[in-house]
């Protein structure tokens, strides 16, 4: 039975350090963004007030920012999406900067940019055919960073951590899909 179990541990598949998203399906959820192998599943309902902070910022901001670096935190099958949305200083006036910086809590990237983060919370599993049906597929597919902290048990019983590949974060991912993804 210990055998078994370890085995079992042993065997859980880890995600690669990157993923590239190659389609995204909307849902009355949340999100689907896929790669070839693995899907990443967003939901709306777990954080309604995040995906309303996103959505207006999305529409206010969106001409100003030059674009997104998505990583995805993993632990067993669950992921956090962490979206970072990159905007160009230069093309912000003073009232606009200040509320990146009062409402959105923007903070210093450099000197020509400000970074926004926005958080998802999810699930990863293997992809789907119908989720990568060509009306969801991405015109530019988006690379992702994954970094997995699931605790897998070894074959000499200690627990060790596990690098996990960057991942496309979906997070409110409709932004990523219509604008430029870093």
């Amino acid at each position: 039975m210990a055998v078994m179990l370890i085995t079992a541990c042993t065997s859980k598949p880890n995600l690669p350090p990157t993923d590239t998203i190659v389609a995204v399906k909307p849902i009355a959820s949340g999100i689907i963004a896929s790669s070839e192998k693995y899907s990443y599943r967003f939901f709306r309902d777990g954080t309604p007030q995040e995906y309303q902070r996103y959505k207006t910022f999305y529409e206010r901001f969106h001409q100003q920012a030059s674009g997104v670096k998505v990583s995805f935190l993993v632990k067993e099958h669950e992921v956090t999406a962490e979206y970072l949305v990159v905007v160009d200083k230069r093309k912000l006036d003073a009232g606009q900067h200040a509320v990146l910086v009062n409402e959105y809590k923007a903070a210093p990237i450099d000197n020509d940019n400000l970074g926004i983060l926005f958080k998802a919370q999810g699930f990863w599993s293997s992809s789907h055919a119908p989720e990568l049906a060509a009306p969801y597929r991405l015109d530019r597919p988006v690379v992702v960073s994954v970094n997995d902290k699931t605790q897998t048990i070894s074959t000499l019983g200690t627990i060790a951590l596990i690098p996990l590949l960057p991942l496309f974060p979906l997070v409110m991912m409709y932004g990523c899909a219509t604008g430029p993804c870093v």
